[in-house]
């Protein structure tokens, strides 16, 4: 069995597109967007690669104001706690098309699992500021929709900051290990998707590659961002839930909880002070200073210059300033982040009603609504591409009824179960219609194969009903007309 104490990474990961710009096949065109998308990319990785580190709890601080003789491995889980918070309220259900081709749609969904990557990748677009959908045609003629992290693609703002549009974007498609590659992960096809292009390259052998245009019929690049806080000119691919203010209260957090731990084991051990001693004393004091602090029965000579040596004992400070001072950093982190107190391992002093953990979770929930009615838009335009790949056609020439698709995201008031079942209830008691209705069923946590069962037995028991009724009916006997 593999254990590990942190999240799974690729190993000997190393993206590299040395030589891309030179690959067999390349038009001037391509040339030139890969060159500006590549230098994109690498001019944000050292960012991302930080802010991955805090959210991964792999920071450290190099100046804490104290020297101690202690092992130091403080970590802080806020930065992580900022994104999965948040990340826990956005939540895909389902995407219909109510007057058009739900059973092409439904297709497309299934075989992409589109709505679980959506899902999973939420936190990437949270830790980055954005994450990417691009939508190709796989080999068989199908939609191909795949979601993409900041590490794995970069793209250029569209010319009029269009949410969810860009001029132009350069996305990893494939990382593997290869003969060559000296056992490391290296991108080995890489897809640049420009207006009426879905370009190829892949690697054959270190710093060599091969070019080859893929003519799509979209005049707009099928590579689409989902951004947070998305602000137009000033920020079009969104902005990072681990901000610089947030990377510094958790550093601070780092240094609180370090003084924390050096103040108790001053606090946890008895400091003796001595004078008088004799250079023999000194010395054999100095080898062995937890034996003369912890032992029961302390005996010392006189000193050399005839008097008794002092033995005194220093107090300890109380680690209760360093607790008070944690819990102010946390209330300022939890005002900038939304995420509450007790998210943080801040315990109240006395227990939070409903509604005052409610309005705790308030401020969360909001930014999350406007996240999703901002992704809603994207995931349209992201079902719309693939639907035109599905019919043959473009987006702009698709059946309005086919267009018009929708998406259904969980509510993020209602996270939990307990909530989403108070809430389902007190549906029920104004409208009993929606009682035994299938978004009552998912309301009250039960799963899509509970729900069909359901439905099984409640079509066998109309059909027992329905068989009863016929056999209970009276039978009239044609009477001979002669």
């Amino acid at each position: 069995m593999l254990i590990t104490d942190g999240p799974w990474e690729m190993t000997d990961a190393l993206v590299s597109f040395k030589g891309i710009e030179d690959a067999d096949g390349i038009t001037e065109n391509a040339r030139a967007w890969v060159e500006q998308l590549s230098d994109e990319y690498f001019k944000h990785s050292g960012h991302n690669s930080m802010l991955k580190r805090y959210y991964d709890g792999k920071v450290s601080v190099s100046d804490y104001g104290v020297t101690a003789d202690i092992p130091n491995d403080q970590t802080c889980h806020w930065p992580q706690k900022a994104v999965d918070a948040l990340a826990d309220r956005i939540r895909l259900e389902s995407l219909t098309v109510p007057e058009g081709d739900q059973e092409t749609l439904d297709a497309i969904v299934l075989r992409n699992d589109l709505v679980s990557n959506f899902n999973r990748h939420i936190a990437c677009k949270l830790l980055y500021g954005c994450m990417a959908a691009t939508v190709t045609r796989d080999t068989s003629g199908h939609a191909c929709v795949r979601f993409h992290s900041a590490e794995t693609f970069t793209a250029l703002p569209s010319p009029d900051y269009t949410d969810g549009v860009v001029a132009g974007g350069l996305a990893i498609a494939r990382r593997e290990k290869t003969s060559w590659s000296d056992g490391q992960v290296v991108p080995t096809v890489v897809n640049l998707h420009t207006p009426f292009n879905v370009g190829e390259f892949r690697q054959v052998s270190e710093g060599e590659w091969t070019y080859e245009p893929g003519q799509v019929r979209e005049a707009l690049p099928t590579l689409y961002v989902f951004a947070h806080n998305g602000t137009g000119t000033l920020a079009p691919f969104g902005q990072t839930r681990i901000t610089k203010f947030v990377r510094t209260l958790a550093n601070d957090a780092i240094r609180c909880m370090w003084h924390m731990q050096v103040s108790g084991a001053f606090y946890s051990m008895a400091k003796l002070y001595m004078t008088g001693l004799t250079d023999e004393q000194f010395d054999a004091v100095m080898e062995n200073k937890s034996k003369y602090q912890l032992s029961r029965l302390l005996a010392l000579t006189t000193g050399a210059d005839g008097e008794n040596p002092n033995v005194g004992q220093l107090s300890g400070n109380s680690p209760q300033p360093f607790i008070d001072e944690l819990r102010a950093l946390a209330c300022q982190f939890s005002g900038a982040t939304g995420v509450p107190l007790n998210s943080l391992g801040i315990v109240q002093d006395n227990p939070s009603s409903a509604e005052a953990i409610q309005a705790a979770r308030e401020d969360i929930c909001l930014i999350a609504e406007r996240d999703i009615e901002a992704d809603k838009s994207t995931l349209r335009r992201v079902c719309q591409a693939a639907m035109a790949i599905e019919k043959n056609t473009t987006v702009d020439a698709l059946d309005p009824a086919d267009a018009d698709i929708m998406a259904s995201f969980a509510s993020p008031m209602l996270n939990s179960l307990a909530a989403r079942t108070d809430s389902a209830l007190k549906i029920a008691s104004v409208d009993q219609g929606f009682a035994g209705s299938d978004e009552f069923h998912k309301m009250v946590g039960m799963d899509e194969a509970t729900r069909a069962a359901i439905k099984s037995e409640q079509r066998r028991a109309e059909a027992l009903d329905a068989i009863a009724a016929l056999n209970a009916a009276p039978v009239e006997v044609e009477q001979d007309a002669s």
